[in-house]
């Protein structure tokens, strides 16, 4: 969810007006106050202003954090900034096994449909 008060916390924080802050990204002061009342605004506004400011678009949204499962392996990222400590070949042995896995209970399963 877009989190308005973030754009105003950049230009205060930023010593500019509202006007003079629209004037250089290139939209209306009305846009820029509709959004700060709740409406939305376009992905394109929107990257105009975190370009403006040196910023993800991602700051200006509070996304509650997903619940995933895990495999064992930790991986962030930011936006195209991505690190972690999976490796390919790590990833490749994992689907060996995965493999493996399905083997053995496709047999597990053979073995039980003989039995009747």
């Amino acid at each position: 969810m877009l989190v308005p008060q973030r754009i105003v916390e950049l230009i205060e924080s930023n010593r500019l007006t509202k006007k003079g802050f629209c004037e250089k990204v290139g939209i209306s002061v009305q846009t820029l106050e509709n959004v700060l009342k709740g409406s939305d605004i376009g992905s394109k506004k929107l990257e105009k202003i975190a370009l403006f400011f040196g910023v993800s678009m991602d700051y200006f949204f509070d996304n509650e954090k997903m619940t995933h499962s895990s495999i064992g392996h930790s991986v962030n990222g930011n936006g195209n900034l991505v690190s972690g400590d999976i490796r390919l070949n790590e990833c490749q042995r994992e689907i060996e096994h995965l493999k493996e896995l399905l083997s053995e209970k496709e047999r597990t399963i053979q073995i039980l449909l003989n039995k009747n």
